[in-house]
């Protein structure tokens, strides 16, 4: 019984093999058998633009000579670099050179009379504020206001305000100062 299962597998097999090889020569566009396959036919010549050979390109190359640069393809060393000479920077004042600048602008500063005299937190807050005054006013400010329409303050110490000019970008700091005991 065993053997005759084997011998059904195997004509099914046949039959399935068989079957694919007879389509894959059927040709659904002529609905023949493959009699007219398309590797028999005539190759149609590619789509070049001038297929003849210019004798002359070949000639010009075949006299070409081989002109290396030096590197050993077999060595393990990269390339030297080449030697470059150190380009003339004009020195300030010199023809072509930059202007002549005076020393750097002095820190900035807050006005005179503004006195940072303190800082805290709200409760259930964590932006940090500052005291300042200037005269009578007093001035309560958060890290990212701007103080006075001019300054934006970026950052609050224990012992100084960081502060930055909105119109130039120049930073500057301003300490705390100790008021003292008042008597």
């Amino acid at each position: 019984m065993k053997q005759q299962k084997q011998i059904i597998v195997l004509v099914v097999l046949i039959l399935v093999a068989v079957g694919i090889w007879g389509w894959s020569w059927y040709d659904p566009k002529s609905g023949s058998n493959g009699n007219n396959s398309t590797f028999l036919q005539k190759p149609e010549p590619l789509n070049f633009p001038n297929p003849t050979i210019r004798w002359d390109e070949v000639e010009r190359r075949r006299k070409a000579e081989y002109k290396g640069i030096g590197i050993n393809p077999f060595s393990t060393e990269g390339p030297r670099p080449p030697v470059v000479p150190a380009p003339h920077v004009p020195q300030p004042g010199e023809a072509g050179g930059p202007p002549l600048v005076s020393a750097a602008p002095p820190p900035l500063e807050l006005p005179a009379s503004m006195k940072f005299f303190g800082y805290g937190n709200v409760p259930n807050d964590s932006a940090r504020r500052a005291f300042l005054e200037d005269g009578d006013e007093v001035y309560i400010v958060n890290e990212g206001d701007t103080l006075m329409g001019r300054y934006k303050i970026l950052k609050i110490n224990n012992a100084s305000l960081e502060f930055e000019e909105v119109g130039s970008g120049r930073r500057g700091q301003k300490t705390l100062e100790d008021q003292g005991p008042t008597a």
